[in-house]
């Protein structure tokens, strides 16, 4: 069995990222809820973004933690059962970690496609508009190429 500070050591790393992400988070969150420009969509959608990477980090803080403890519980040694389940339980944790993080980034791939689908159609409003007028005043369009 490796020696109990490199399950410490390796425990501590996972566990200051988790808390890293955190205070990232919550940062991010507070620019989002202070931002006037936001509409109430984009304001849901980074309630729930929020709410779905705080449970994130803070399962890797818990992933961390329980990696570091893997060193120091005696009964590790005394019971390979629960050694084994203990695993597991970890193994299952990171499942969920990767299904979590999976779930956020197909969320913030379609919010930048929803993003991308408003930005096409006001410029396309916006062209629409701006050849009304040149027709309207008797302008020909610009050539772009020159």
């Amino acid at each position: 069995m490796p020696n109990a500070t490199t399950y410490l050591g390796f425990g501590s790393i996972v566990a200051s990222l988790g808390i890293a992400l955190i205070c990232f988070h919550v940062r991010a969150h507070r620019r989002h809820k202070t931002d006037t420009e936001l509409s109430e969509s984009d304001r849901r959608f980074f309630a729930h973004q929020y709410a779905r990477r705080m449970q994130t980090s803070a399962l890797t803080v818990t992933l961390g933690s329980l990696i570091g403890l893997c060193g120091y519980l005696q009964v590790f040694e005394e019971s390979p059962i629960f050694a084994t389940c203990y695993v597991i339980g970890m193994l299952m944790l990171a499942l969920w970690l990767i299904l979590l993080a999976l779930s956020d980034a197909i969320a913030s791939r379609v919010y930048a496609g929803q993003l991308e689908r408003r930005h096409k159609r006001a410029c396309k409003t916006l062209q629409q508009a701006l050849a009304e007028v040149r027709q309207a005043h008797g302008l020909e369009p610009r050539n772009e190429s020159s």
